[in-house]
């Protein structure tokens, strides 16, 4: 058998070592000069396509002209005294790994000629001699763009200034910021009435010099929408500019983002006109094609605060011209279902800005409380200069409980307002961001309300990096004033306890308790969280945490807290996370799986 094998082997390590053999190519070794003048050096010669067995004529001929290539290389970085020595030879191959494969295959066919030992040596002795400085910097701009900042501020930090190194690409690239900034601002008459680079030899010095005469700025001209089955009026509110503004080729990629981002259109096209020298404008012409008017979602998921839950959406993204939306919405799992409507009418900037109307009803059966709420809210919903998403609202609440077996009903007209922001880098899996909401709502007895109360919540979390994971911190806090405290629905009592609150456990199972040790929730909470992860695995980490907190009356506050460890999959569905959390007070476990995330 191994005999029969042997040939094929040999065949084998020859077709291979010929293979190797083909690629061998001269090797180019450079004394003197810093590393990077020898990588120009390396870039202009071009010598790796050198083939090892290439006859000396050839070889002479191929290696023409290399002194004219060196002498460029040299002078691009401001040498222009270089002195060199290039020599060739043909000596044995330096590559240890081939060598062992030719002697391998020799061993087995001692016909092989040993030319292929040998290949094409090059040896450049350089001498790059004195640099050349900047010793005359004269960047201009003129005419009507001498004083824009899309100019001025450049021209105020340059790459380069007087005294430095020569490098003829810095000079080249401020010829091409200039050029590009001309263009994007809508310079378009702009044109160099000087440019050069000239280099003193005898004192090596050089002198720059680059003159740009800008011309007009052209301004945004006409605005044209295609057909489209949305009115003029409300793509008008897409627009970063308005006609006769200063002409910016950003804005144009910024009006194509926000007319993909309203979710109208599966795709957008903005086209840009021939400048108009004769009244100095350019036109735009936008042109979109509507995605499908329908769009239904269905879900699966599960939490052990609700859980195994399923969802169904369905959405009409444009009931008219004026873009308006409704989706409805529903859940159903043993814990925690819903049913819901919602209208939408997009504001004055419809990105950020909108009017909704909703309406719904949801059931909530705990081991604490059982519930069923109606509600229909107005809200008004706009993006601040600083940043935050406002939410205005006025609800009405007409809500059935059970809590600590007593049977209620209230009914509350509540104005409020709420306002959320959030920061990451990066959504899947942040390493460092933050979160903030906070809310104020209140009603009044006797206008449609039942009690009185003011009611405020903050919550937080934030994530750090930290030896290579991360730490994340999380806290809530509550606060109710009101006359009657049993008047007060279940869905706005404080509880704590559950998946995202304090684990180890039972959703909602904590809070104060009457006479018969039955938890009937609080006016207020307070808790918090410090967690640590690590991923050990791809997409896999592990995690330590420590939970306190609890809902408390004004005069009675138990402190619980627990400590776990946990397993987190940043699946493309998002974070799964599986936690066994041990209450330190009480003693045992609780398993617990929730989904989201983490910001």
């Amino acid at each position: 058998m191994l005999k029969r094998a042997y040939p094929l082997l040999v065949l084998l390590l020859y077709c291979f070592c010929s293979y190797a053999w083909a690629d061998d190519t001269a090797e180019l070794s450079i004394k003197g000069g810093n590393s990077k003048l020898q990588t120009n050096v390396r870039a202009h010669l071009a010598v790796n396509d050198i083939d090892c067995n290439l006859s000396e004529p050839r070889l002479r001929s191929r290696l023409r002209g290399s002194d004219d290539k060196i002498s460029a290389a040299l002078r691009a970085l401001g040498y222009y005294h270089g002195s060199w020595t290039l020599t060739k030879t043909k000596g044995p191959l330096k590559r240890s790994e081939k060598n062992a494969l030719v002697s391998a295959t020799k061993s087995l066919n001692p016909l092989k000629k040993d030319s292929t030992d040998t290949c094409w040596q090059l040896q450049l002795d350089l001498t790059p001699g004195p640099i050349s400085k900047i010793a005359t910097l004269d960047v201009r701009v003129e005419g009507d763009g001498e004083s824009d900042p899309v100019f001025s501020d450049y021209l105020h930090a340059l790459p380069v200034a007087v005294g430095d190194k020569l490098r003829h690409g810095d000079y080249e690239d401020i010829k091409k910021q200039i050029s590009q900034r001309a263009r994007n601002a809508g310079y378009f008459d702009g044109k160099f009435s000087e440019h050069s680079l000239e280099v003193n030899t005898d004192t090596n010095t050089a002198v720059i010099r680059i003159i740009y005469q800008s011309g007009p700025r052209y301004r945004f001209g006409a605005i044209e929408f295609g057909p489209s089955l949305l009115n003029d009026s409300l793509l008008q509110r897409y627009l970063p500019f308005q006609t006769d503004a200063p002409f910016e080729a950003d804005k144009l990629i910024t009006l194509q983002s926000n007319l993909v981002s309203s979710n109208y259109f599966a795709s957008v096209s903005v086209d840009q006109d021939n400048p108009d020298p004769s009244n100095g404008t350019v036109a735009t012409r936008i042109n979109t094609t509507p995605k499908k008017q329908y769009e239904t979602t269905a879900g699966i998921g599960a939490s052990t605060d609700t859980g195994p839950r399923v969802s169904y959406g369905l959405k009409n993204r444009r009931v008219n011209a004026d873009g308006d939306t409704y989706q409805i919405t529903g859940q159903y799992s043993p814990v925690l279902s819903n049913l819901g409507y919602q209208y939408s009418q997009p504001g004055g900037k419809p990105l950020t800005d909108k009017t909704v109307w909703s309406t719904g009803v949801q059931q909530k059966d705990t081991d604490t409380s059982e519930s069923t709420s109606y509600r229909a809210e107005v809200a008004l919903i706009s993006l601040t200069d600083g940043g935050w998403v406002q939410t205005l609202s006025l609800k009405f609440l007409r809500e059935n409980f059970e809590i600590a077996d007593v049977d209620n009903s209230s009914t509350l007209l509540m104005p409020g307002i709420a306002f959320a922001r959030s920061k990451a880098n990066d959504r899947r899996y942040p390493t460092k961001g933050w979160r903030i909401n906070t809310a104020v709502r209140g009603a009044l007895d006797g206008v449609v309300s039942d009690v009185s109360l003011a009611q405020a919540e903050l919550d937080g979390k934030i994530i750090l990096p930290f030896l290579g994971g991360r730490i994340i911190s999380r806290g809530g806090l509550g606060l109710t004033a009101l006359d009657d405290f049993l008047e007060l629905p279940a869905s706005l009592r404080f509880f704590a306890g559950g998946d995202n609150s304090v684990r180890g456990f039972a959703f909602e199972s904590l809070g104060p308790e009457n006479s018969d040790g039955d938890v009937e929730g609080g006016k207020h909470r307070l808790t918090g969280s410090i967690e640590y992860d690590h991923r050990v695995w791809g997409d896999f980490a592990l995690a330590a945490f420590y939970d306190a907190g609890n809902a408390f009356d004004t005069s009675d506050f138990t402190f619980y807290s627990s400590a776990g460890v946990g397993l987190r999959w940043f699946s493309p569905i998002g974070p799964i996370r599986i936690d066994f959390g041990f209450p330190l007070k009480d003693g045992g476990f609780r398993f617990h799986l929730s989904m989201g995330p983490d910001l």
